[in-house]
């Protein structure tokens, strides 16, 4: 809008307009200024990119302009978002095993409880996209379906795999994926997903599953001095067992300490060459406090440990 001999007027044709009015009655221009939806610099209607962070402007499925505050095109995103395969479970036909889906939502990451450490903080939102995690860690007898071998300590067919190190855990994604014919993309969860899941969905538990340790997790009172066959204590609320306690489990994100200082706000993955890669969970040789579900520690990446094991994610 301008103003003209203190009248507020239409840009295009010199109607008087309110300062409130959206469009002008007259010949229907809009007139509240146009923004770029992220950075919120000046835009002209015609424009595809904002020119000064090279936002899109407009949707490219349906064309209309995207609302500010937004990556994406509300409207196209929850159809694209609904439209994804979302079964209840999905059975890998070679070791057997079951995926549960974790519908995609918002969540408060971190230490909401106040009793964890700085690497737990700052708290903060993130939304993540669905995805489908592991029922249970992996199998000792499901690593040797695969590999051929069994590196762990603590012998037993349903007890977790432990003992491998994350090149070990990359070669077992490789070749399961090819034993799939690359029907399924299975990966190690980001440290977000983990959280999130092992939240029942990003609730506010501090083990997975609620309050009760003892009810939910094997740790140092209760393991007799080992882990233990999966699935023998209560699930969470996605219906996933042992993401706390009986073996830590390694996740794709390099470890930082500040990594909560830098998250991007969707399906955040702190993916910088770090030393140390972050391991989420707690093990049977630890106390309460270290199975938590906010808990964040780090291993090297060629190292190896009897309560270190891992859990798969499928990705769309």
């Amino acid at each position: 809008m301008t103003q003209r001999h203190d009248k507020t007027v239409c840009p295009d044709c010199g109607e008087p307009v309110k300062k409130t009015w959206k469009i002008c009655p007259a010949c229907e221009t809009p007139l509240i200024a146009l923004q770029c939806p992220q950075c919120k610099s000046p835009v002209k209607e015609h424009w595809k990119r904002c020119p000064e962070c090279e936002a899109s402007l407009l949707c490219k499925t349906c064309g209309e302009r995207i609302p500010p505050g937004s990556a994406l095109c509300p409207k196209c995103d929850q159809q694209k978002a609904e439209s994804v395969d979302q079964r209840p479970e999905i059975l890998e036909p070679a070791t057997q095993m079951t995926f549960l889906y974790a519908p995609g939502g918002t969540f408060m990451m971190g230490d909401t409880f106040g009793d964890g450490l700085e690497n737990e903080l700052p708290f903060h939102q993130i939304r993540l996209d669905g995805f489908y995690i592991g029922k249970y860690p992996v199998t000792q007898d499901q690593w040797t379906t695969v590999m051929g071998d069994n590196p762990s300590k603590f012998q037993g067919v349903l007890h977790p795999v432990e003992q491998v190190t994350l090149y070990e855990v990359q070669g077992f994604i490789q070749k399961l994926t090819e034993t799939n014919n690359g029907a399924f993309r299975f990966d190690l969860p980001t440290e977000a997903q983990w959280e999130y899941a092992a939240r029942s969905g990003g609730k506010d538990e501090l083990f997975a599953g609620g309050h009760e340790v003892d009810a939910l997790a094997w740790y140092e009172d209760n393991s007799d001095g080992s882990t233990r066959p999966v699935g023998k204590k209560a699930p969470n609320g996605l219906g996933l067992y042992d993401m706390s306690g009986n073996v830590w489990e390694w996740c794709q994100d390099s470890y930082r300490a500040d990594a909560y200082q830098k998250h991007e706000a969707r399906n955040p993955v702190t993916t910088n060459r770090e030393p140390d890669r972050v391991i989420r969970g707690g093990s049977w040789n630890l106390d309460a406090w270290s199975v938590r579900c906010a808990r964040r520690f780090s291993f090297r990446e060629d190292f190896s440990a009897p309560g270190l094991g891992i859990r798969l994610v499928i990705t769309a």
